[in-house]
């Protein structure tokens, strides 16, 4: 039987100072919740993580 691989992507906001600040399952997510947080585009990059999940 073939095995299952399941790709699984989280996103997330870091600071200047490299913190995560905010987590979401989509980018549009994180930018809303950092829009709500206040800050500026220009203040935080996405990291994109992905991961293989066999089932």
């Amino acid at each position: 039987m073939p095995e299952i691989i399941r790709i699984v992507r989280k996103y997330y906001a870091i600071d200047e100072n490299r913190n995560i600040v905010a987590e979401g399952n989509t980018w549009e997510e994180v930018e809303e919740i950092m829009k709500k947080k206040g800050y500026k585009r220009s203040q935080y990059d996405i990291l994109t993580v992905v991961e293989a999940e066999k089932s």
